[in-house]
């Protein structure tokens, strides 16, 4: 074998070898359903904050711990406890992110991120308030 030829199987196995430690960071999005199902296993299920029942959160009982209901992309409500503080503006935000493990009939999450709502939302009746009264679209700009 020529030397080119090795130095191109050592890149080769060294290629692979590196993307065998990616391929664990790969998921892919679970329901709290099949989530129960796969038992110990790490998941992420894309949830939406269930408003009408409250974020239980109290820092001088339990700083680390946060409990809150939430809603799979099927509508199955499930409990979430969270071993950290309550995240600022939880109850704004448009869809969470719950990496964890589904346990006991409750998801255990380790990590969550938040989708926040757009502070760019089309907001057409806002903005013709702001608009000065008789203001058009047509606009005259003198230079």
């Amino acid at each position: 074998m020529k030397k080119i030829h090795i130095i191109l199987l050592v890149l080769v196995i060294a290629g692979i070898v590196g993307m065998s430690f990616f391929i664990k960071d790969l998921t892919t999005y679970e329901t709290f359903a099949s989530a129960a199902s796969k038992k110990e296993q790490f998941v992420v299920v894309k949830v939406k904050l269930d408003k009408t029942a409250p974020v239980e959160y109290d820092q001088v009982k339990d700083p680390n711990k946060t409990v809150f209901y939430a809603f799979d992309q099927d509508g199955k409500r499930t409990k979430v406890l969270y071993n950290n503080a309550k995240p600022t503006d939880i109850e704004r935000s448009e869809g969470i992110d719950l990496n964890g493990y589904m346990r006991d009939g409750h998801f255990e999450c380790t990590k969550l991120q938040m989708k926040c709502p757009s502070k760019y939302k089309d907001d057409m009746q806002q903005a013709q308030k702001n608009l000065p009264t008789g203001a058009s679209d047509q606009t005259e700009y003198k230079y």
